[in-house]
């Protein structure tokens, strides 16, 4: 079964979303594969711009079991999806989850932080995006500005 998985996989890095999505197919209903075989059809559908049809696929990923690494992809890959609907409010409610769930998960601040944006939260966005940067810059322009750009991001309208 997981060679299927695999092969499912390579199907779609080749763009060949059709035959990986029948690949999967087989796994849909395994209680095993299915939440695995669920977030990667999404994905096929999001890889074609077709992010309605990933949706349902990613809502019964989230329902079934995933390691842990799958399920913050199916949180961040549901979240995006609904994003880009502007469906901001529930967007922003996966991306929590997915920042609760994984709060080392630093990949998920900066949609998080769109999210904020397109919610008119944009001073949130902003101190979220500044701290980020404070966090994984190896620029040392910026880290001398550190103690500066800190306070900025708790206060902005200082």
């Amino acid at each position: 079964m997981h060679s299927i998985v695999e092969q499912a996989i390579a199907l779609r890095r080749n763009q060949q979303y059709e035959e990986s999505r029948a690949a999967l197919a087989a796994l849909i209903n395994d209680i095993q594969y299915g939440a695995i075989a669920h977030l990667h059809t999404a994905w096929t559908y999001d890889n074609q711009g077709l992010e309605q049809e990933a949706l349902p696929h990613y809502k019964s990923a989230l329902e079934g079991t995933l390691s842990p690494h799958d399920r913050l992809d199916a949180l961040l890959g549901i979240a995006s999806t609904l994003r880009s609907f502007g469906e901001y409010s529930e967007a922003l409610r996966y991306f929590g989850s997915a920042l609760s769930e994984y709060p080392n998960a630093i990949e998920v601040q900066p949609f998080y932080a769109m999210c904020l944006h397109n919610l008119g939260r944009h001073k949130e966005a902003t101190a979220l995006l500044l701290k980020l940067l404070l966090a994984t810059t190896n620029s040392e322009a910026i880290k001398g500005y550190q103690r500066a750009i800190s306070l900025y991001a708790d206060d902005l309208d200082c």
